[in-house]
């Protein structure tokens, strides 16, 4: 698979995996009620939505940990390969059932309604991928997914995939006690291939105000590494997003 080809289908797959299963529970920023009064109660005012290319600028101000900027591309980008991805995963078996969604990265499921950008970096040093988005459009439905996806990560520690090539396990380490201190939630997912090749990768999410920022990094020379690289794009994004 080429570079270019590569960098696609790990952008595409992120997509869906970060808008439609975000993990942690968000913790509400909301003052206090005041006390009753004779005064009508102030309207809160709506959380602001962000646009496409404001997402997109974003990114392009994000460098990795080597300092280099990274390869920015938007939803609209990639919906031809976004397609392809949800037809070939739609067609792998994954046991148990309910745990679909974390084993592929939810890429069967749709996400009408997101706009959403992507960065992409490699180092070609460690062997490692990381990639971020930063997606917008579920409105309160990326509070309610939180803790559904927290319940997954104890319920889908071990699980299989099954395709055209075999069988792979899958197994989930939750990282609470190591995440990024941004972060709502982190974990790793270690793959057995049916060859008996192995690979890591370790996802990590956090909000600020109507963005979900998703950050995965697969390969690389540890999970202290990976951990660092996380936290880098995690970082910057939460203090870029305005």
């Amino acid at each position: 698979m080429n570079k270019n080809a590569l960098r696609g289908f790990a952008v595409s797959g992120l997509l869906v995996m970060g808008l439609t299963a975000c993990g942690g529970a968000g913790t509400s920023t909301d003052a206090a009620s005041a006390p009753a009064s004779e005064t009508a109660t102030p309207t809160p005012t709506p959380a602001k939505q962000h646009t496409l290319e404001e997402l997109t600028a974003v990114l392009g101000q994000i460098k990795d940990k080597q300092g280099a900027k990274l390869s920015v591309m938007s939803s609209a980008d990639m919906s031809g390969t976004l397609e392809q991805s949800k037809a070939m995963m739609s067609q792998i078996d994954v046991q148990p059932a309910a745990c679909k969604d974390m084993a592929l990265g939810s890429l069967a499921q749709p996400v009408d309604g997101v706009k959403a950008a992507f960065g992409v970096s490699q180092d070609v040093v460690t062997s490692s991928m990381s990639t971020i988005s930063l997606g917008t459009g579920l409105g309160e439905r990326i509070r309610d997914r939180a803790q559904e996806s927290i319940d997954q990560l104890s319920a889908c520690g071990t699980m299989t995939m099954g395709g055209p090539t075999g069988v792979s396990t899958i197994t989930v380490t939750d990282l609470a006690d190591k995440k990024p201190a941004n972060a709502l939630m982190a974990y790793r997912m270690d793959t057995k291939l049916p060859s008996g090749e192995t690979g890591s990768a370790l996802m990590s999410q956090a909000i600020k105000q109507d963005v979900l920022i998703s950050v995965t990094v697969a390969g690389g020379a540890s999970e202290a590494d990976a951990l660092a690289n996380t936290t880098v794009l995690l970082d910057q994004a939460i203090e870029l997003i305005k």
